[in-house]
């Protein structure tokens, strides 16, 4: 045989084989089955319903997001029904309401598994809580969707002391034929369709909060809010502690529905060796607007463990990151946070370059625990 004819069946035999290993990895990938929660989440003040639809798997797993009316805060886990080992999911479809908007949309798309499956099989580290100094290895546990007024619908994984986006997707408006409804039992799902049903959820059922329904009526819907929360910045946090402090750990929450707590100076002076940067509360990396950020240190002077909790103002934090950043998005920005010498305040401002931006709405809350490191 010649020569040539061997060498190119031998390399389609070679192909052959790899696209087989390729496909039973791929396939194994897909079947893998891990522990979570399946839940929904809602911005405040804008509750939806989920009519119909789910996750679905590769394998055939579905998961229904069926489970009454989520309302909350956005990118909390705000309802879930079910919970065990199920396979990642590769598409979402889902058929749901939007009460403020009266507006029924459908979502139907991909999703990223394989990015899903990387972090469900690796897991995370976090510090630990309690007086075990070592940092501990967590999983993800949830997958999270939340619906959005226009549509708008993002994924997150969520875990103890993490919580990630995945993707976010566009639903398109859509109109359920009468025909469809006037065969529905009546419950739950008949009554989404009905005029009445939908003002209570709103206005009586306590669903959204009375100081949120005053507070909005009269006011647009703010469309694109919540694709604004997505926007990323290049800022850090600099934080100045009395007393040769020293941080802990630092918890982020973010507008976005990001969340994650990172190892402070002492934890990363022990096991350095072992926390990616990525981890450690000051690596500069682009992040999300935070809306809240909790700071755990040991005072210098005294032992002691002491807390700070800053809670941005949404209508001052967000202008204030787009002004300092409006000639430059991929400007250094610091996040400067001063805890004054008594410890019983802080003051919070942007920084970059010789420009600053006071954050004076913030609500700010500095304590002293009872424990000692």
């Amino acid at each position: 045989m010649n020569k040539s004819i061997q060498y190119l069946l031998s390399l389609l035999f070679f192909i052959q084989i790899s696209c087989q290993e390729k496909k039973e990895h791929q396939k194994t990938k897909a079947m893998t089955k891990y522990e979570w929660l399946d839940a929904t989440s809602a911005p405040l003040g804008y509750p939806v319903d989920v009519y119909r639809g789910g996750f679905e798997s590769a394998d055939g797993d579905f998961t229904s997001l069926f489970s009454g009316t989520t309302g909350g805060i956005w990118g909390d886990a705000n309802r879930g029904m079910s919970n065990g080992e199920k396979s990642i999911p590769n598409h979402l479809h889902v058929i749901w309401v939007s009460y403020a908007e009266k507006i029924f949309y459908e979502i139907d798309t991909d999703l990223d598994n394989g990015k899903m499956t990387d972090l469900f099989k690796n897991g995370y580290y976090t510090p630990s809580s309690g007086d075990n100094p070592n940092p501990r290895k967590e999983n993800y546990d949830k997958i999270i969707v939340g619906f959005a007024p226009g549509g708008v619908v993002v994924l997150w994984l969520s875990g103890p002391g993490r919580q990630v986006e995945i993707g976010r997707y566009q639903s398109k408006k859509i109109v359920i034929p009468q025909s469809e409804i006037d065969a529905l039992s009546p419950g739950p799902q008949k009554n989404m369709f009905d005029a009445e049903y939908q003002r209570k959820i709103i206005h009586e059922f306590g669903i959204v909060p009375a100081e949120v329904v005053k507070a909005n009526e009269g006011k647009p819907i703010p469309y694109g809010l919540w694709d604004s929360y997505r926007d990323k910045y290049n800022w850090n946090l600099q934080i100045e502690l009395p007393d040769n402090g020293k941080t802990k750990e630092v918890t982020w929450f973010h507008y976005n529905g990001e969340m994650e707590m990172t190892f402070g100076d002492t934890q990363l002076e022990k096991y350095s060796n072992i926390i990616p940067n990525e981890l450690k509360w000051n690596t500069p990396k682009e992040k999300a607007v935070p809306n809240d950020i909790k700071i755990l240190w040991i005072d210098g002077a005294d032992g002691y463990r002491y807390v700070g909790n800053i809670e941005f103002d949404e209508k001052e934090i967000l202008p204030a990151f787009k002004e300092i950043s409006s000639d430059d998005h991929k400007a250094k920005i610091e996040l400067k946070i001063t805890v004054n010498i008594p410890k019983t305040s802080a003051s919070v401002k942007l920084v970059k370059g010789d420009q600053q931006v006071w954050l004076k709405n913030s609500k700010i809350m500095v304590r002293k625990t009872k424990y000692k490191d």
